[in-house]
């Protein structure tokens, strides 16, 4: 239906729906996308199909923003693996203000020679923004991301790990005099504590036997039954069903369990054949439970091997057997988040390997200093770096030393790309709820006005 008469700028000749719908639906198209848009306008009596509503966004006017003065930068996949974009985000509060077709530094530089006026580029380690970066805003400071900072040094670390042994055996002590003291410490056969629905379920019932208790002394008062349930504040029927029972009331409805096990029609006609069957060194119960099916057997996989796991004998106790730990698990994650057996056998390991102490002591060095925003402590650690003999540690300060401004900026100011790193999450999100149907000028749209 279109409406003939002009009735003004809300309804405007030969539209097929007013101005106030029309937003409403491109808003709708904005949160949600196409599809999932067009089902909620559906149940709020606004049928219109998903193309409708993506050509709504496209003839939106495109959302212009004037140059932010702290940018941030990170990159994003249309199709992993195939073709990426670029998110920019206004730092000053943390709100995207564009996407761009692709990560090179051309595509970035040309952005920023046509948004002059940013003061901080806030980028990751990628090579390609630093020349974008240089080349569109010369007079920038650029901020390098700290988290990739650190993330470069486990890198460098993961590399030497590469060539080394993946897994380790251990054994831990069992007659140590720290663990006889744990073990001493801990009390025996504790009962677990009870869970929020036993409690509820203990509160409950000791609610009725406390009412059961007084509806009975109030009886034996000479109340009679109306009295009784006025002063409770319960009905007359319950209170008759209280007095007519001698004992506390149990817990109400109490399920009965269904016959399991042996004791089960479906697995009943055949417990004789699958006891000789286990007898005589058969214990695999998907071959078993294969041997019943060929013999009528209709009944679950599940229950056979429930029927057979009271049979095999109890697994060994933890302590003393035989662990197996990742060596790069425990050089990569850091000390203070380590066991005492876990700190013991990572220097065993560290003992018998110096350039892997060296790789670890040169990553936990260059932590710290992150950490501790120590732009004294990064010369040092970059000599030391280099005279590791470690090749991924060298590269890795090479790579400091030509990014050597935005690495120290990272240390003396507070920015970082984790707001960034947040859109980017957002981002994948509305990408997603695009059913593949999530083209930049949609997508920008989109991520924009959300």
């Amino acid at each position: 239906m279109t409406f003939v008469e002009d009735c003004g700028a809300e309804l405007p000749r030969a539209a097929r729906r007013t101005q106030g719908v029309s937003r409403l639906l491109r808003e709708l198209a904005l949160a949600m996308g196409g599809e999932a848009g067009a089902r909620l306008a559906q149940a709020a009596g606004m049928p219109v199909s998903p193309d409708t509503r993506l050509r709504l966004v496209r003839n939106m006017a495109e959302p212009t923003a004037p140059a932010p003065r702290v940018l941030g930068v990170d990159d994003f996949a249309f199709r992993r693996g195939c073709r990426y974009g670029t998110i920019l985000i206004d730092m000053e509060p943390p709100l995207p203000i564009d996407l761009l077709d692709g990560r090179d530094a051309a595509t970035l530089a040309a952005w920023l020679r046509e948004h002059p006026g940013v003061e901080i580029i806030v980028r990751d380690r990628a090579g390609a923004y630093a020349e974008g970066a240089k080349a569109g805003a010369p007079d920038a400071v650029q901020v390098a991301d700290r988290f990739h900072l650190v993330q470069n040094a486990g890198v460098a670390l993961e590399e030497v790990l590469r060539s080394r042994r993946r897994r380790t055996e251990w054994l831990p002590a069992a007659g140590s005099a720290d663990q006889d003291d744990d073990v001493a410490d801990l009390p025996a056969n504790e009962p677990a504590p009870p869970s929020p629905t036993q409690r509820q379920r203990a509160e409950r019932r000791a609610l009725r036997i406390a009412r059961w208790e007084e509806i009975r002394r109030r009886y034996a008062a000479g109340e009679n039954i109306s009295q009784i349930a006025r002063g409770v504040g319960k009905g007359r029927k319950t209170v008759r069903r209280y007095l007519a029972t001698a004992a506390p009331p149990p817990v109400p409805h109490v399920i009965k369990p269904r016959p399991a096990g042996l004791r089960s029609p479906t697995l009943q006609p055949f417990a004789s054949y699958l006891q000789d069957r286990w007898q005589a060194g058969w214990t695999n119960a998907r071959r078993l439970y294969r041997e019943l099916v060929e013999r009528g057997y209709t009944g679950s996989y599940s229950l056979v091997r429930a029927v057979l796991q009271p049979w095999r004998p109890p697994r060994q106790p933890r302590r003393g057997r035989r662990q197996r730990v990742s060596v790069r698990w425990l050089c990569l994650r850091p000390c203070e988040q380590l066991s005492r057996e876990e700190l013991a056998v990572r220097e065993q390991i560290l003992a018998d390997d110096p350039e892997l102490v060296r790789a670890c002591t040169l990553r936990d060095q260059f932590r710290d200093l992150i950490r501790a925003r120590d732009v004294g402590a990064l010369d040092d650690w970059l000599q030391a770096a280099h005279a590791s003999e470690l090749p991924p540690f060298e590269s890795l300060a090479n790579g400091l030393e030509r990014d050597r401004a935005a690495v120290e900026a990272a240390l003396t100011t507070e920015w970082s790309n984790g707001p960034v790193e947040g859109h980017v999450h957002r981002l994948k999100l509305i990408k997603r709820q695009g059913y593949g149907r999530a083209k930049l000028d949609l997508l920008r749209s989109r991520v924009i006005a959300a």
